[in-house]
């Protein structure tokens, strides 16, 4: 026998030494010694295939002796025997891990390992220091790497053993035969791929690709190379040689694409057969893995990996929600069983691996509720698919591929994506031939969860044949004023973009402009500023000044050009539009409309008026002031309260850029003051004789003006409180002042109508006064003691002024009062506003004091009068009968009826009614009066 010893082969030996306490140790008394013995272990993959090399996991269990005082390094060999037949080749073994465990007292230690490849064993030598007497329990667990099992023609199996050597002297005292090891004689046929997972196998393997075959093969690194959606990977192979299994691992990295393993044609088993999946191979993903005692989740609809750590061909067993129960194996060669989720219910799995405790080992079912939604799933091969993607996470990658109706993926349609915060992802597939060019039929939208690998594939999409492109025009007849921005619309079907021409040559102008549908509502609204026309040529990617879009609006002007035009204001007259789809001018048009522009004009100037303080900023606080009644016409305004001018004047809406700002102060005083085209003053109206007109500084500070440019109307806003004259002086009181907005008759702006003589101006005129502001207070200032008494008055200011009213008692008026209101002054300028005075008593006086706006405080005085009460007479009820003679002339004097008089104070016959009123100012002697007064009204009526 020849015998190699290796002292610890440190270059290829690792050792992890392991130390646990098993049962406690055996005391005995005297002389008597312990039992020993080999209490038996067992080896792993104790069935393999004729010529592959495997790994094999040994475990040796033994009781020793131990004596007490014994100072001295005690060792023992253990020593595993493969059988004779079948006969393994140990030769090229490589025991990469020993664990050493021991109970009892003392240090147990690996010294040395040898092993003997003619006899098939292989011993460890351990070391036992420190010990009592009794017993020691001493385990060993071990690899044997790189056993080759030997050609077999039947199956063969025999038994490996265990030798235990206690006293270190080569002789065993103990021996036990511990597992059957059987080898298998290759299937007769072709070898074939029987999976290909892709998993997580940190801790032991690590991240890599498992490679099962049918039968052993014999396979080099170079056979294999891995490819994750077309790239190549950068990969280790860790088996070769003659093996049924593989593993691959991929440099610690999760593939979450699209991943095939390519295998060379050079692969064969051990009689030659060449393995008949040469080329490439899916491979399956299983994101989640699971082994014995884990707790793992995973979301449905993805592959989970239950992964066997006890070699391969092992049992596995589930049991989950709604009496789900499984059981099977990992396959014959793999260590790996693929559990799909798509079909399972929501909730809690058990999971046994190879007779593990099912009740230790949990897989959790979520829904990660990944949806698809299509917006439109009837469209043309002109049109696009968009959609949205939505799931309960966010930020996690994503694949979208537009299906066939084969289901196929369509050329050029893999999206590689991630959702947002939100969870969600809109999408596009272009249909056109610009796109993917789709054909007509069926498509479906297929979202993968990258990492998961949970699908969701859309309902059908109908995709038909679309028709022509075309470009419509909305009005075949525009119509607005020369120097105003026009508004063309143009309709798009089946495309995009469109290409409008305005004019020709022999009219004098010509410009392109291709626009763009950007927000998919095929229309686009464009704006021509037809004072922007002026010496503008050349090429715009925005349009330039001439062509332009609402600020609001999603669509786009990809560009114009600006070729043949005019050198002052475009002539009033007929000008031709053409539109065609797409980008080329030059191509045939598929609408024609006619634009007209009229001449302008300014209409009129309108006077307003609105209280101090008011500073509208855009047309909507304009408008809404004249729906409350607090803007309103007037020919007087209060000095301090705004003089609002309503110019009504065409043409002007490009020269302010009306159409994208409702708020053009700064156009407007700029363009005055320049006094190119127009100016807007006001003076006063009549400065007497032999004076000058002063006229008002208008800016910024004091002048706000707002447009309504569909409307062809201005509003300027001057506030008189804060405007000065050019000499820096205030307007005046009672002060009249005149309006004047001029355009001039000058060739080189040609703004104003041909019809004026050479030097006339278009001017437009409008006389206002500006008055002092007051309050005054109506008669009389007295009251009754009495609810709802009135007090009310007048005003100059502006309707919509909130005014101050107090009524407070004078001095010696006891108890003392106040009485407040914040009366509104209404479209006719006056006020008024009610109060309680049932509580005063006859007699008290007070001050009624008025404040509010720009003028000056007013207080008149009251008194608190007596209610005045008025009797009411009572109605006659009795009908006289007809005379139907002729009455005699009645020549005598009646004498008067006294018996219906009633002194003052006293009840009349018939128990009359009286009806208290409230008159203020009405005393006793008045009321004595009308008393009388009703007692001869009712002498009159009995005559």
């Amino acid at each position: 026998m020849t015998e190699n010893t290796n002292q610890f082969r440190a270059a290829f030996l690792a050792v992890i030494l392991i130390l646990s306490v098993f049962a406690g140790t055996v005391v005995f008394s005297g002389s008597v010694a312990a039992a020993e013995s080999a209490d038996g272990g067992n080896v792993s993959n104790a069935t393999v295939y004729e010529q592959t090399t495997n790994t094999h996991t040994v475990q040796l269990n033994s009781t020793l002796n131990t004596t007490d005082g014994v100072t001295t390094t005690q060792y023992a060999n253990y020593t595993v025997s493969f059988p004779d037949s079948p006969d393994f080749d140990l030769s090229s073994e490589d025991n990469s891990t020993v664990q050493v465990s021991g109970g009892g007292s003392g240090t147990v230690a690996l010294d040395s390992t040898y092993w003997d490849s003619d006899n098939n064993n292989f011993t460890i030598r351990v070391e036992r220091t420190g010990s009592t007497s009794g017993e020691q329990d001493l385990n060993l667990t071990f690899q044997l790497r790189d056993i080759v099992a030997p050609e077999v023609s039947s199956t063969t199996s025999g038994q490996a053993s265990f030798a235990l050597d206690t006293n270190d002297d080569g002789t065993s005292e103990y021996s036990t035969d511990i597992q059957q090891l059987t080898v298998e004689s290759t299937p007769e046929g072709a070898p074939e791929l029987q999976s290909a997972v892709h998993y997580d196998d940190s801790g032991d393997e690590g991240i890599g690709v498992e490679l099962a075959f049918s039968e052993a093969v014999n396979v080099s690194a170079s056979d294999i190379a891995l490819y994750e959606d077309g790239s190549a990977v950068t990969h280790t192979v860790q088996d070769t040689g003659v093996t049924e299994r593989v593993f691959v691992t991929t440099n610690s990295e999760i593939l979450t694409g699209d991943l095939e393993v390519n295998l060379g044609d050079s692969i064969e088993d051990v009689d030659g057969d060449a393995l008949t999946d040469a080329g490439n191979n899916s491979v399956t993903f299983a994101p989640v893995t699971v082994k014995t005692n884990d707790d793992e989740s995973a979301y449905k609809g993805g592959n989970v990996a239950i992964v066997s750590e006890s070699g391969n061909d092992v049992g596995v067993e589930i049991e989950g929600p709604e009496s789900f129960y499984f059981d099977g194996s990992t396959d014959t060669n793999s260590e790996v069983f693929v559990l799909n989720t798509t079909n399972r219910d929501l909730g809690q799995y058990n999971v046994s691996i190879d007779g593990s405790d099912i009740d230790n080992t949990h897989l959790t079912l979520r829904d990660l509720e990944l949806g698809v939604t299509v917006d439109d799933y009837n469209v043309t091969t002109a049109d696009a698919i968009e959609g949205t993607v939505e799931a309960r996470g966010s930020e996690r990658a994503i694949t979208l591929e537009l299906l066939d109706s084969g289901g196929d993926t369509v050329d050029g349609s893999s999206t590689s994506a991630s959702l947002n915060g939100q969870g969600e992802y809109d999408f596009s597939f272009d249909a056109s031939s610009s796109g993917l060019d789709l054909e007509e039929g069926n498509y479906t939208v297929l979202v993968t969860d990258d990492y998961s690998g949970v699908e969701v594939e859309s309902e059908d999409v109908s995709v038909t044949a679309a028709g022509d492109e075309d470009a419509t025009f909305t009005e075949s007849v525009v119509t607005d004023e020369r120097g105003d921005v026009v508004e063309l619309a143009v309709e798009l079907q089946r495309t995009s973009t469109a290409t409008l021409t305005l004019g020709t040559e022999d009219q004098g102008v010509v410009s392109n402009v291709t626009v763009e549908d950007d927000d998919g509502d095929d229309r686009v609204t464009l704006y021509l500023n037809t004072t922007a026309l002026e010496d503008a040529t050349g090429t715009y990617s925005d349009g330039g000044n001439v062509y332009s879009l609402d600020s609001d609006s999603d669509d786009g002007i990809v560009t114009a050009d600006i070729g043949t035009n005019v050198d002052d204001l475009i002539d009033a007259g007929e000008y031709d539009l053409a539109v065609r789809p797409g980008e080329n001018a030059g191509e045939d048009s598929t609408d024609v409309a006619t634009l007209v522009l009229e001449a302008r004009g300014t209409t009129e100037i309108n006077t307003w008026t609105a209280q101090d303080g008011f500073d509208p900023t855009d047309l909507e606080d304009v408008n809404e002031a004249l729906d409350d009644g607090e803007l309103t016409a007037a020919d007087e305004v209060a000095n301090g309260d705004v003089a609002v001018h309503e110019l009504v004047t065409t043409g002007f809406e490009g020269t302010f850029d009306a159409q994208h700002s409702e708020e053009i102060t700064s156009a407007f005083l700029d363009k005055s003051a320049a006094g190119t085209v127009y100016n807007f003053s006001i003076e006063q109206a009549d400065p007497g004789a032999n004076q000058e007109a002063w006229a008002l500084n208008l800016s910024a500070e004091n002048t706000t003006v707002i447009a309504d440019g569909d409307n062809d109307t201005y509003y300027v806003f001057v506030d008189t409180g804060e405007v000065n004259t050019y000499d820096g002086s205030s307007i005046p009181n009672d002060e009249s002042l005149t309006a004047n907005f001029t355009v001039f008759n000058d060739d080189a702006t040609d703004f104003t109508s041909a019809e004026l003589d050479d030097d006339e101006d278009e001017t437009t005129l409008v006389d206002y006064d500006v008055v002092e502001p007051e309050h005054t207070v109506s008669e009389p200032y007295n009251v009754s003691n009495a609810a709802e008494q009135t007090v009310s008055g007048e005003t100059t200011l502006a309707p919509g002024t909130e005014l101050r009213l107090r009524v407070r008692s004078t001095e010696g008026t006891s108890p003392s009062f106040l009485k407040t209101a914040s009366p509104v002054v209404q479209s006719d300028r006056t006020w008024s506003a009610e109060f309680d005075f049932s509580e005063q008593s006859v007699g008290d006086t007070y001050d009624i004091v008025v404040s509010g706006g720009a003028a000056a405080d007013v207080t008149e005085s009251g008194q608190v009068v007596e209610v005045v009460e008025t009797p009411t007479p009572e109605p006659d009820t009795d009908t006289p009968e007809p005379d139907t003679d002729s009455p005699e002339p009645d020549t005598d004097t009646p004498e008067p009826d006294t018996a219906t008089e009633s002194e003052p104070g006293t009840d009349t016959d018939g128990a009359d009614t009286e009806t208290p009123t409230s008159t203020p100012g009405f005393g006793v002697v008045v009321a004595l009066t009308a008393l009388l007064a009703a007692a001869l009204l009712a002498v009159r009526t009995q005559r």
